[in-house]
């Protein structure tokens, strides 16, 4: 059904974060692995990328149970048109798809396959495949199911890229924001900027 889907990003990547959960206590979730057209990827704060199929991500509070009794009804043209909103195709000849293709093989081998299918997609969030957003707010802005939610935030803080431009855009300057938080830079602050122009496909200019 359409309003099982999920209808926002934050959604999907706890999708994301609870497949790793299942499959731990599912083995019949494992066991469909190598049959997987598309997985979807996170990045956690400590750089660890996690995986789900796009089934999984796509509807709303997935579980195993959910997942292995449906899967036959359920509709993947749906999920993948979803998830377009938020996710992009890893280009496959890109330094970044080698670097998830080493993760995910070494994610698959845990649960006893030798690598993914042939031809299976990997997907990853629209701003970590850069959006224009250049390596230093890579670096400086994460994604973690774990932490904000699984909204992006500044790297080793609780402090969400949305908070830094909400008060860029009610008039705070960025000497107003370091002066409350002191654990911020002015390059954490940029780095949120960028973030959020990439995110939008719009370029913002930060005026001194």
């Amino acid at each position: 059904m359409a309003h099982d889907l999920i209808d926002q990003r934050n959604q999907a990547v706890l999708n994301i974060s609870r497949y790793q959960t299942e499959l731990k206590e599912n083995p019949g979730l494992a066991a469909l692995m190598k049959q997987v057209h598309a997985w979807y990827a996170v990045r956690t704060d400590d750089s660890a990328w996690l995986f789900a199929p796009s089934m999984f991500v796509g509807y709303a509070e997935n579980t195993a149970e959910t997942y292995l009794s449906r899967r036959y009804v359920r509709d993947g043209g749906r999920t993948e048109a979803i998830l377009k909103r938020w996710f992009d195709v890893v280009p496959p000849s890109s330094r970044r798809r080698t670097e998830l293709d080493s993760a995910l093989r070494q994610f698959l081998n845990e649960y006893g396959h030798s690598g993914p299918r042939k031809g299976a997609r990997v997907c990853v969030l629209k701003e970590i495949l850069g959006g224009g957003a250049g390596p230093e707010v890579q670096d400086r802005v994460h994604i973690d199911p774990a932490i904000c939610g699984g909204r992006p935030h500044i790297r080793g803080t609780r402090v969400r890229v949305s908070d830094i431009l909400d008060l860029l855009a009610s008039g705070v300057r960025s000497s107003e924001i370091l002066a409350d938080y002191p654990y911020l830079s002015d390059a954490d602050v940029r780095a949120a900027l960028a973030f959020g122009a990439a995110a939008s496909g719009h370029r913002v200019i930060l005026a001194a």
